[in-house]
Parts: structure tokens; sequence; C-alpha cells
């Protein structure tokens, strides 16, 4: 075990953590919805990268929220913010997994 005299850095939580997952669903979302695979390809693969990155940083954010749920006490709300981008999440890759096999 390796012990430290350096204090341990804390990050402040705060809900404008959640933009740039919101962000990136988002505009990956709209771009699934309006370029099809069959009819532009190249634009539904740039807007399934997109959604790629924004499944990863919103897999860092949830972690980064629930390590910090678990060593400070937060509102419950930031609970709720974190649950509606996991099923935000989920909802654009199985809109990007249906319109790879449409």
């Amino acid at each position: 075990m390796v012990e430290s005299s350096a204090p341990e850095h804390v990050r402040d939580f705060s809900p404008a953590q959640y933009i740039a997952p919101y962000l990136l669903l988002v505009v990956a979302n709209a771009g699934l919805h309006r370029a099809p695979a069959d009819d532009r390809p190249v634009l539904f693969w740039l807007f399934a990268a997109l959604a790629a990155l924004g499944a990863a940083s919103t897999v860092v954010r949830l972690r980064r929220m629930w390590h910090t749920h678990r060593r400070h006490a937060l509102p419950a709300w930031t609970r709720l913010l974190g649950a509606a981008l996991a099923v935000y999440g989920l909802y654009v890759g199985y809109t990007l997994i249906h319109s790879m096999t449409s």
C-alpha cells in the first residue's frame, strides 16, 4: 500500500459538466435521423462517430459522478441528471443500431 502525504484532490460537482455529453448525443441523434446510411453514408458514419464519442464521454461523466457521490453528500437531483444522461445515451445507441439495420 502506498501512502502519500499529498492531499486528495476533490473535484467540485457542477451540472455544467454534463453539457458536452448531452450536446454530442443531441447532435449525433439529429444527424442520424437526417442522414440515413443508404442515402448519405459519409455523413451517417460521421454522426455515428459523434455518437460513439458522446457515449464515451457519457461513461466517463457517469463514472466521475458515481465516485463523487460515494465520497460526498450531494443533492438527489444530480443522480436524476445522471440517469437522464444514461437513458438518452441508450436511446441514441438504439437509434444508431436501428439506422444501421434498416
